[in-house]
């Protein structure tokens, strides 16, 4: 496998001096510096990967060329950032030989905040020749909340429960306000989609040198910049449930480089309550008619539960 992937590197203009294997692949010493070489599932072989690799490069070289600092840059093999052997697609990406991000350290977390600022700051309005993939977009909040009432009916009128049932019609209770909260604002509010966004800011996704580093941009899209936001205050109070760190600060944070214009308070804490994880569990158990709870989905429903408490009284605390 070795000679094999010094092959690739080879296609990429890479010399590994010395290679060792990483959770996603090889990472290889290189003169050009640490590179991280990865052979992507076959799931996500085709042509609409390889366009989704060209939109990635395309985001992080418009970055590189604004200002924006270093990210995980592809390299390229024959001018494209990526290298087909047979069927299979490599990569080769920039790798850093630093820490990664702490999401319990208050002065990461804010740095990184203010990161994502510019990086939305930068990639505003901007046009790319390639696509990003498609994802499965989730259902509207307003027919979320009809299709899960749904569930509860035909569940009471059943009578009967399983353990998960229980879980969910006690999940259900609590969320249901939040749900209903989020779908009576107006539909077209989150309508600008001229951002760029990230969608996968989690922990093993930055590295902090100088200033935070963001990499594994494989789910960045269109989207309005609140997703961003929104999706790493989550992630951060899955870390740190108590929530040490005020969201005014936070949003301070962020609004020192990127103005959150017509900003309004109640609807991102709306947005930010929205139980998106339990929608969509609740959708994947039950669209599948089991017969039975799988251990996992009992313990994703109980974290559903209190994660919720936790993002209730973090908000609560907001005042």
């Amino acid at each position: 496998m070795d000679s094999f992937i010094q092959n690739v590197a080879h296609a990429f203009g890479l010399k590994c001096r010395s290679m060792s294997r990483a959770r996603f692949g090889h990472l290889c010493n290189t003169s050009r510096g640490l590179v991280l070489i990865q052979r992507l599932p076959k799931s996500q072989a085709g042509a609409m990967q390889e366009e989704n690799i060209l939109f990635q490069h395309e985001v992080k070289e418009y970055l590189f060329d604004s200002g924006f600092g270093e990210t995980d840059r592809f390299f390229l093999a024959g001018g494209r950032p990526y290298h087909k052997v047979g069927e299979d697609i490599f990569i080769a990406a920039a790798a850093f030989d630093v820490r990664g991000a702490d999401f319990t350290n208050r002065e990461d977390f804010l740095a990184i905040v203010a990161e994502l600022a510019k990086m939305h700051r930068i990639l505003e309005d901007v046009k790319f020749s390639a696509k990003p993939q498609r994802r499965m977009q989730a259902a509207a909040p307003d027919k979320a909340c009809e299709v899960l009432a749904g569930y509860r009916k035909k569940l009471m009128k059943a009578g009967k429960f399983s353990e998960f049932d229980m879980l969910f019609l006690k999940a259900f209770e609590k969320f249901e306000p939040k749900m209903a909260a989020w779908a009576g604002f107006p539909k077209d509010i989150l309508g600008n989609n001229k951002y760029i966004c990230h969608n996968l800011l989690k922990e093993e996704n930055i590295y902090m040198g100088d200033r935070p580093i963001f990499t594994n941009f494989g789910m960045a899209g269109h989207g309005h910049y609140l997703h961003d936001l929104v999706y790493i205050v989550k992630r951060y109070l899955k870390i740190q449930p108590q929530g040490d760190l005020p969201l005014g600060d936070i949003l301070k944070a962020y609004e020192t480089h990127h103005p959150m214009q017509d900003f309004d308070i109640d609807f991102f804490a709306a947005m930010l309550s929205y139980p998106d994880k339990f929608v969509k569990l609740t959708n994947d158990y039950y669209s599948k008619k089991r017969s039975f709870a799988p251990k996992t989905y009992l313990a994703r429903m109980e974290e559903c539960l209190t994660r919720g408490q936790a993002l209730e009284d973090y908000l609560r605390n907001e005042g």
